[in-house]
């Protein structure tokens, strides 16, 4: 039974991931036609990655999946939306807008980023596990920094006192 639940969850997530990446493939196609028509983002950012916890507790399952995509202004300005599997096992979502800054001349590439948004997806037991977490919504400001050269980029994101997300991504 415990085999046929870990299989059911683990096509969850496929799934999720694969209707992500449907939804995500039209966008460079629209990115180069928003570019002609009103310049609202100046490009979209895919990310893909996993992320690990500073300590292990008994109570963390599941793949560490997570996958995000970014409308990114010409001004720095970000907004996104996340989908991955909580440390818990547990779908949930991060939507979000921020901004980063980027070190041209002697730090060329590098950038650091701050987005602040709410998170859904923490329920039951870990509804704590965020801070203010209030009808299943909490509020988050998470840094990161990372190196982009233009098409590719990589970043580490501080998860508070949990951890860290690594990722890498493309822009659309």
């Amino acid at each position: 039974m415990k085999m046929c639940i870990n299989n059911l969850y683990n096509l969850s997530v496929r799934n999720n991931i694969f209707a992500l990446l449907l939804l995500c493939a039209p966008m460079a196609g629209f990115a180069d036609n928003a570019k002609h028509q009103n310049d609202f983002f100046d490009h979209y950012y895919l990310q893909a990655g996993t992320y690990m916890h500073y300590t292990d507790s008994d109570d963390y399952t599941g793949s560490k999946i997570f996958t995000s995509i970014e409308g990114v202004k010409s001004n720095d300005w970000l907004y996104g939306l996340a989908l991955f599997d909580n440390s818990f096992g547990q779908f949930s979502q991060y939507i979000y807008t921020g901004t980063s800054w980027n070190y041209h001349g002697k730090f060329e590439g590098f950038h650091t980023k701050l987005t602040a948004g709410f998170i859904h997806g923490y329920r039951g037991d870990y509804k704590d596990k965020i801070p203010l977490n209030n009808l299943g919504i909490g509020p988050a400001i998470i840094p990161g920094i990372g190196y982009d050269n233009g098409k590719y980029g990589a970043d580490i994101i501080m998860l508070g006192g949990a951890g860290l997300l690594f990722t890498v991504g493309t822009h659309l």
